[in-house]
């Protein structure tokens, strides 16, 4: 019939005892309260089981069941400096050269031009892939194939047709639609004689018909492509100016062009 004073018996009395029915775990923290502290530190690891009962672990994905604080160690796999964790290409080293170095990952074509940094020589800045010096990386303006030059419109590649046809290649085209530009955009040019010329192989009646056809085949593609007709005249002269030997296979081929003469022009 007496009353029990102390009903968990941690020997804390109930009156002063915040949890009276749990014994409090006498382990020198919060002791004086009564109730008993599964974890101390608060980081989730129950004491029993935390080494580090009064002091909280440092979730860092290293030792993290240990309850103990602890620094995660420097793990740099690929030797840039930059730890796995962070680095966005852990088994590839940074190439460090001022381009997104900050990343982890090396990038062999800063410029994204399709030519490796290593033998690009404007790694920054992206080729102008235009056939003219596409292989060095640098962007770079095409010296023009089309010139008006006093009496002439100078073209530095060939028109080229099919065999003893009139048949402009394709491979021509753009050639003669950068000519139909140079001839639109200069319109002091009041008449021009497009030329044609042949080597000596066959007779000198066919070469001039041919040399007349092809040249009036390349006042054709002009004229399809915006220049007015009434600028235009073909000529065709057959074998009769030669500009090379016709007893090479070289110097027949620098025979067979075309030539543009400026017949008439605005000063």
């Amino acid at each position: 019939g007496c009353p029990d004073w102390d009903n968990d018996q941690d020997g804390i009395q109930d009156p002063n005892d915040s949890c009276p029915n749990d014994p409090e775990d006498i382990d020198g923290f919060q002791d004086q309260d009564g109730c008993p502290d599964p974890d101390n530190d608060g980081d989730g690891i129950l004491d029993p089981n935390d080494a580090c009962p009064m002091v909280a672990e440092t979730f860092n994905g290293f030792q993290d069941e240990d309850g103990c604080p602890d620094d995660k160690p420097f793990v740099d796999t690929d030797g840039d400096g930059y730890q796995d964790e962070v680095d966005r290409c852990p088994y590839e080293p940074e190439d460090f050269d001022n381009f997104q170095d900050e990343d982890g990952c090396p990038e062999p074509d800063n410029d994204g031009d399709g030519i490796l940094d290593v033998v690009d020589q404007c790694p920054m800045i992206p080729e102008t892939k235009n056939g003219y010096l596409d292989e060095d990386g640098c962007p770079d303006e095409a010296p023009s194939r089309v010139s008006v030059q006093k009496e002439k419109i100078v073209i530095t590649e060939k028109v080229f047709f099919e065999y003893n046809k009139a048949d402009i290649k394709p491979i021509s085209f753009e050639l003669l639609e950068e000519v139909a530009r140079v001839v639109n955009d200069t319109p002091r040019l009041r008449k021009i004689q497009v030329e044609g010329h042949t080597d000596s192989d066959g007779s000198e009646s066919y070469n001039l018909r041919l040399s007349q056809s092809r040249a009036q085949s390349v006042v054709d593609f002009l004229v399809q492509h915006g220049v007015d007709a009434n600028r235009l005249v073909a000529k065709g002269f057959g074998e009769s100016l030669p500009v090379d030997t016709n007893s090479t296979t070289e110097g027949k081929a620098h025979n067979r062009r075309v030539e543009f003469t400026i017949l008439e022009q605005d000063q």
